[in-house]
């Protein structure tokens, strides 16, 4: 499956877990809450997927060079510290919604070393 795909289903799976929240809310049902909170973050986990899979799709149709992989790098960071950030906080883990915080910042920054090297030509 194309990166692209992966995203419009982890769209789709996070709004049906974000429908089944409100449900189970609306009803007071905890368990509808629950799996709609675990699809939520598995669509989310998903959507990252899908942008790993564009990154090293936009890596490997282009010319390797240190900036490109700065870059790949840097998604792969930011998209998986994402879904820590989303898991801890689904499961009320402070620490691991932090880690998922200090990596996708890691990736920012890989992400931007990608992108002065590409200017100035490394």
């Amino acid at each position: 499956m194309s990166g692209t795909g992966d995203k419009i289903k982890g769209y789709a799976n996070e709004a049906v877990g974000n429908l089944k929240q409100g449900v189970g809310k609306l009803v007071g049902s905890d368990k509808l809450r629950a799996e709609g909170a675990v699809q939520e973050v598995q669509g989310e986990a998903q959507q990252a997927v899908g942008s790993i899979k564009n990154a090293a799709s936009d890596a490997h149709d282009s010319v390797t060079s240190s900036s490109t992989s700065d870059k790949v790098s840097g998604h792969y960071n930011d998209a998986a510290g994402t879904v820590k950030q989303k898991v801890g906080r689904a499961v009320g883990s402070a620490e691991l919604e932090a880690e998922g915080l200090a990596q996708e910042a890691k990736g920012e920054a890989q992400k931007i070393s990608g992108d002065i090297k590409k200017t100035v030509g490394r």
